[in-house]
């Protein structure tokens, strides 16, 4: 894919990066302002829906 400027609330990140053990991982996102989905690279066993938040400024 190309490039995907977006902003996430660092703390849900963190969170859903602590349960997944895998150390590569993959955000899709059809880009802002929809969902993005995390999940481990090479398992489909996992997936977490996460939103992007709005830049103000």
């Amino acid at each position: 894919g190309g490039e995907l400027d977006i902003s996430l609330n660092v703390d849900y990140l963190i969170d859903v990066l602590n349960v997944i053990s895998d150390e590569r991982v993959l955000l899709q996102s059809s880009g802002p302002p929809g969902p993005g989905v995390l999940k481990p690279k090479d398992r489909d066993d996992f997936i977490h829906v996460i939103m992007p938040m709005a830049r103000t400024g």
